[in-house]
């Protein structure tokens, strides 16, 4: 029986394990998701021998050699996988999407690649492992901070806002979430950590009293519920939530910024039903603080308190980027449910900064001087609405 996709991600440690062991030197086997199907890359030192069987959906691949396989989430074209027990025979289940298969062998007979088309594209590919991720280790909320609690229990604002001295920055996405996957394979996760990094570093020059957190520094997962509860613990006075947006229409296009509320539109619902589908990969406690009544009861608290803070804040960063990139479609200040907002105790806005879905935009997210822009544009808001122009200060 071919293994679920929980055990097969499993199996594909164990197999590097073993590869790693000393026992032999495996073919090693990668497995790259396009927008049209599948790319499967084996590699060896030595000639192989391969062969290539397809019965049903089901594809088998040998090579005369130990195959080890990459260790990566199973793409949404691909069912399950299974491997033989002397790792020399790999059998992959593929989705009924795909339309045909080709493979082609190198010609000192080491590398042979196999493609798996499918006759539709599918430009927001949604990852398909399901286990439980590996949690950011963040810091807990002290006993102290049920000062804060009280506070907006009683209609007010956390009390070390009335000091601007620490900003979260949240790069969406990471590690086995990669968010949008634009048309030549950009993921969101990648260019929104470069943008948040980059948002840091200025920060660093233009306000250097200020701290600043990143709910991640590389390309880690961090639930959604532990982004904000970082910025809690850390006693932030903005959290700010970098991403890419994306769309089923090629054509879409421009920048847009959220604060917490209800959407009022259908594509404002269709956003956030896309940054909210991070949840899949929490654990179910942390996926918004919904399970627990009393922080239910204080986001939404929050979400009134600051309210207008946020929408301040929001509309800073539309103005902004629109004089960094003109030629940009502003699509203006919009409102909707997100989870990674829902539980912030300080003024919180979402960043779409451009379509990674759009062949152009995503070009753009590529150019370093496109994420300076947004980035020095997210700084001047910051700055602009620390020094003066928020609501409470």
């Amino acid at each position: 029986m071919p293994f679920s996709r929980r055990a097969a991600a499993a199996s594909l440690l164990l197999l590097l394990l073993i590869a790693g062991s000393g026992f032999a030197a495996p073919c090693r086997v990668d497995i790259v998701p396009r927008l049209d199907g599948l790319l499967l890359d084996v590699r060896s030192l030595a000639p192989i021998e391969p062969s290539v069987s397809m019965s049903g959906f089901e594809l088998g691949i040998s090579c005369g050699l130990p195959l080890a396989v990459a260790a990566a989430p199973l793409p949404v074209w691909l069912d399950s996988m299974r491997i033989s027990p002397d790792s020399c025979l790999l059998s992959l289940f593929l989705d009924p999407r795909i339309a045909s298969v080709d493979w082609a062998l190198s010609p000192d007979s080491t590398s042979l690649r196999i493609f798996m088309r499918s006759d539709s594209v599918f430009y927001l590919p949604a990852l398909s492992w399901e286990g439980p991720p590996v949690e950011m280790v963040t810091a807990s909320l002290s006993q102290a901070d049920s000062v804060a609690a009280a506070a907006l229990q009683s209609g007010e604002m956390s009390p070390w806002l009335r000091e601007f001295d620490c900003v979260v920055l949240d790069p969406g996405h990471g590690g086995r979430d990669p968010g949008a996957v634009g048309p030549s394979g950009t993921y969101e996760k990648d260019r929104t950590l470069q943008i948040a990094l980059l948002v840091r570093d200025l920060m660093a020059l233009e306000m250097p009293s200020v701290r600043v957190i990143l709910t991640r520094d590389s390309d880690s997962y961090a639930s959604l519920g532990s982004r904000t509860r970082l910025a809690n613990a850390s006693r932030a006075d903005l959290f700010v939530s970098i991403h890419c947006n994306a769309s089923t229409r090629r054509e879409a296009e421009g920048f847009e910024t959220y604060f917490l509320s209800l959407a009022r539109s259908d594509d404002a619902r269709a956003v956030a039903a896309l940054e909210n589908g991070s949840a899949a990969y929490d654990l179910p406690e942390e996926s918004s603080p919904a399970g627990d009544p009393l922080q239910f009861l204080l986001a939404d608290m929050a979400q009134n308190i600051y309210l207008e803070n946020s929408s301040s804040l929001a509309g800073l960063i539309q103005s902004n980027i629109s004089a960094e990139l003109p030629a940009l479609s502003d699509r203006g200040v919009k409102q909707a449910g997100f989870y990674v907002l829902r539980g912030a105790w300080m003024p919180s806005i979402l960043v779409e900064s451009a379509f990674i879905s759009n062949p152009g935009e995503e070009q753009l997210l590529g150019s370093l001087d496109f994420r300076f822009r947004i980035a020095r544009a997210i700084v001047s808001s910051i700055r602009g609405f620390a020094t003066g122009q928020g609501v409470y200060w």
